[in-house]
């Protein structure tokens, strides 16, 4: 999970600390010829290979950058926003990020220093004050801008930035879809017993231990009150049957946390839900608050499916087409629990209930 959260700020980072890193590059180096080649003696260089020169500056600068605060904060930032409040992440945050970038600058003009010696076989020119300076404020702008990207994207969901931005979902298209609802179970009994304050910040506990399905391919589309609705492409859910495995990674999470749960709120959370497969419709909706959302009987059935846990005594439900993409049925329990009528529906569903096989 941190892995690929890793990659995905990665990616950010990357692109836009190139953008800028190449910006101050092309302002110093082109104008005001910064790495001084034409300085050392070698007019004879041409262009491109000062391009080259320049872009394999540029390139190892902006992965550096990119490493470094991608790791930095999945696994500092992040833990430092679950466990303290936003002010102790920012007074450890900012001058940590600051001493970084003075580090990745640093980084830069030592790879520069030595590159001109090994490619040119004469010391390069020192830096002055300014051009570090220039190049740390061009870094620090490269940061900011990354930083509200990967916050846009994960408001989106991973990667639905960039298909925004292209216009993918300007025009309704249709994909097929695994959609699951995953709903907490008696929740008004639990909001009257604990209170609404800790009702809301036992939500807040419970989805983010909800994160673990991301190991799993999954793409959170909404949280509706205590209920969670999460999905897959077919290549990424049935692969695998990451959709199973990513729900039970989560009761499975939620299990293990009972003494902490008990302790904290006095319950262990227990978690339903439904899921099915199907054609859906994507589109991005909205003007003054945009959103991608995603229309259709498909997810209609899904939470259809979920509310139906309760009489079927079932923690999870899935409906027939969904059952017959199981690519390791005999890895689970599963029950025909026959044709159900669903509400709002004409026609019967038959679903499954699916359990883990116990492994003790």
């Amino acid at each position: 999970m941190l892995s690929r959260e890793i990659v995905r700020n990665f990616k950010i980072y990357f692109i836009v600390g190139f953008i800028f890193t190449t910006f101050s590059a092309y302002s110093r180096l082109i104008l005001s010829e910064m790495y001084g080649i034409e300085v050392l003696g070698h007019p004879s260089v041409s262009f491109h290979v000062k391009m080259r020169f320049a872009l394999l500056i540029i390139f190892l600068g902006s992965f550096g950058l990119a490493l470094l605060s991608s790791i930095f904060d999945i696994l500092i930032i992040k833990r430092l926003l679950t466990n303290n409040s936003l002010k102790i992440a920012l007074i450890i945050g900012i001058p940590t990020q600051a001493i970084m970038i003075v580090l990745i600058v640093q980084f830069i003009n030592f790879l520069y220093e030595h590159a001109i010696l090994y490619v040119f076989g004469e010391p390069a020119i020192p830096l002055d004050v300014a051009e570090i300076v220039f190049g740390v404020i061009h870094l620090i702008m490269a940061v900011s801008l990354s930083k509200l990207l990967i916050a846009i994207d994960r408001k989106l969901g991973p990667g639905n930035l960039w298909k925004m931005l292209s216009g993918r979902f300007f025009k309704p298209r249709e994909e097929e879809r695994i959609f699951m609802f995953v709903d907490l179970k008696n929740s008004t009994p639990i909001a009257e017993k604990i209170g609404h304050l800790e009702y809301s910040r036992l939500l807040q506990d419970c989805f983010q231990d909800f994160s673990i399905v991301d190991r799993y391919r999954a793409d959170i589309y909404q949280y509706v009150g205590d209920e969670v609705v999460v999905c897959w492409t077919l290549k990424k859910g049935l692969k695998n049957d990451n959709f199973l495995k990513a729900f039970f990674a989560f009761t499975d999470l939620l299990n293990k946390k009972s003494n902490y749960y008990q302790k904290k709120y006095g319950i262990d959370p227990f978690f339903k839900a439904g899921a099915n497969v199907g054609p859906v419709i994507i589109t991005e909706v909205g003007d003054i608050k945009k959103e991608i959302t995603y229309h259709g009987d498909t997810l209609n059935t899904a939470a259809r499916i979920q509310e139906k846990c309760n009489d079927l005594s079932a923690q999870l439900l899935i409906s027939e087409p969904l059952y017959r993409l199981i690519e390791k049925k005999e890895a689970y329990q599963i029950d025909d629990v026959g044709s159900i009528h669903l509400k709002g529906k004409k026609k019967y569903v038959r679903l499954y209930r699916v359990a883990q096989i116990n492994q003790d």
